[in-house]
């Protein structure tokens, strides 16, 4: 009985000093493992904030992408818009052209100039033809003047020879202040610069003198512009015989273009 009675009190005192040393010791374990724990959340906060900032960073990477193809496609819109108001301002111009000539000139759009398939460098091949009513012969103009010859047509197509090819000849007059009309004829040229000779009646001439068609020979209509004087050159006599001119037609350049319907 002795023995027992003993031997609880012995388990009761082992337990009562295994708690003591425990309640002892407990700060002491827990500051052993302080630097332990601080290192692991400064380990675990650096790999969040790393992986956070990869995150964000893939973010803000897709968002930029999104945002430069929204402005690439905002520029693509813009440039397609520019195009159509260019567009519309070319066909208002041509409407109401075709509209003051009172039906008696055919527009037709410019598919090539020389080089291609009109085969000179002073002709352009457009896109009308003896089905719309063209003949070889034909003039063709644009509102700011005279463009040349219609010399060949397919069913389709038609090619002009620019008034800057010296096969055209072209009856013009100048208009002075004096209201004399001194006559010549247009034989060719550059883009810039058309050539006239065999001036008559051209004693005062000024220079910027416009120069039109005269309507001899029965060609081309009277009072279509050419172009502008610029320069004349006289002889022993110092009368003027020939000149430069200006073209009224910048002819590289052209998208459409007149044809006179003959009746």
């Amino acid at each position: 009985m002795k023995a027992k009675t003993y031997g609880a009190w012995l388990t009761v005192a082992l337990a009562t000093a295994i708690a003591l040393v425990f309640v002892s010791c407990r700060p002491a374990a827990v500051e052993a493992a302080y630097p332990v724990e601080k290192a692991k959340v400064g380990f675990l906060r650096r790999v969040m904030t790393r992986v956070s900032g990869a995150m964000h960073g893939a973010r803000a990477s897709a968002e930029a992408a999104r945002l430069r193809r929204e402005v690439a496609s905002l520029a693509v819109l813009r440039s397609d818009l520019d195009g159509l108001e260019a567009e519309n301002a070319r066909l208002r111009k041509v409407l109401d052209y075709s509209e003051r000539m009172k039906g008696r000139w055919i527009p037709a759009e410019v598919l090539s100039s020389g080089g291609g398939a009109s085969g000179s460098g002073k002709t352009i091949r457009v896109a009308k033809g003896s089905f719309a009513g063209v003949v070889e012969g034909a003039v063709a103009v644009v509102p700011d003047g005279l463009v040349g010859l219609v010399t060949s047509v397919t069913p389709h197509t038609s090619v002009v020879t620019l008034v800057t090819d010296g096969r055209i000849k072209v009856a013009c007059e100048i208009e002075t202040a004096a209201g004399e009309r001194p006559r010549g004829i247009i034989a060719g040229g550059t883009d810039d610069i058309l050539i006239l000779r065999y001036l008559t009646n051209a004693d005062r001439i000024a220079p910027r003198a416009r120069v039109v068609t005269s309507g001899l020979g029965g060609v081309f209509p009277k009072g279509l512009e050419i172009g502008t004087l610029l320069d004349v050159r006289t002889d022993e006599r110092g009368l003027a015989r020939e000149g430069e001119v200006q073209p009224s037609v910048d002819c590289s350049s052209l998208e459409d273009v007149f044809i006179r319907r003959e009746e």
